[in-house]
């Protein structure tokens, strides 16, 4: 079942507390509204963390359905679309909603982004290893009181904290302990993909990308190869795929103003682009699913 809208909103924190300190904290027995504003399709603005102890929680992310239950977790970042398929019976867990900048207030830009689960969004469940179920009830009730007292030192305390859970929740989705390596090179693929998510609709050349990192295109071309095993205008065009996947799955605009959006100079070479990666037209596409 995929929900479909006029449009992809936009969701920020705002939506959710105005008094919101740059994340938020909520026990889903006590208080199930955190999640009320996500029933239709949507991106936000903050990265998602729901951690269910008991219950059932149905998902759609992007093209994907997916069923969240007891002591498992799922984490989305702010671009991928979701949608919540579930209906509002007993669930008891956790829900983490924070803004990068939250995060970098203390630590530096790119620390979130070592952090590869919520880089490489996982589009199945994770299931908590025990001890995580025994370790993570005092670290989230920890950030939940917080969260609720406000004290003036509260944000400093909750960014350690949150630095210990993804910590951990790292180590339970990366058993192996495979992290990303923090290198500059890395370091400057990840911005590179930071700025293709931001202007990808109306720049598709890498050498504007590469003049933004104050690097060569042919430099920005290695970087991507040696770190991803594609080009940078690979890269890019992928981004501009995903985009059109989503328009077309989850709302219910027609192919020209599809195509509009996305930055393209007519329809047929938007469909001829597409076409070129799925070997169908996107209304074909659109029809399958």
């Amino acid at each position: 079942m995929v929900i479909k809208t006029e449009n992809i909103n936009t969701i920020s924190l705002n939506n959710i507390d105005p008094d919101h300190i740059g994340l938020i904290v909520y026990n889903l027995k006590d208080d199930y509204s955190c999640l009320q504003n996500l029933h239709l399709p949507n991106r936000r603005t903050f990265y998602t963390v729901i951690y269910l102890t008991s219950g059932v929680i149905t998902l759609n992310i992007d093209k994907y359905n997916c069923q969240l239950q007891q002591q498992q977790v799922m984490f989305f970042s702010p671009s991928t679309v979701l949608s919540l398929l579930t209906e509002n019976d007993q669930k008891d867990g956790w829900v983490i909603l924070f803004e990068e900048h939250f995060f970098t207030q203390r630590y530096n830009d790119n620390v979130l982004h070592h952090f590869s689960f919520l880089k490489t969004q996982k589009m199945q469940p994770q299931n908590v290893a025990v001890e995580q179920q025994l370790g993570w009830p005092m670290i989230l009730e920890t950030m939940h009181r917080e969260y609720l007292f406000s004290h003036p030192d509260a944000k400093n305390i909750l960014r350690s904290y949150l630095n210990i859970f993804l910590g951990t929740l790292s180590r339970n989705v990366n058993t192996e302990g495979t992290e990303i390596p923090k290198n500059e090179k890395e370091e400057k693929v990840i911005s590179f993909e930071r700025l293709i998510s931001e202007q990808f609709a109306h720049e598709r050349l890498p050498s504007f990308y590469a003049d933004q990192l104050f690097i060569s295109t042919n430099y920005l071309n290695r970087l991507c190869q040696e770190r991803r095993g594609i080009s940078a205008g690979q890269l890019i065009r992928e981004r501009v795929l995903m985009e059109a996947e989503r328009l077309l799955i989850h709302t219910y605009k027609n192919i020209s103003e599809i195509s509009f959006e996305l930055g393209f100079e007519n329809v047929s070479y938007f469909i001829t682009f597409f076409k070129k990666k799925y070997g169908v037209s996107p209304e074909e596409f659109r029809k399958k699913q």
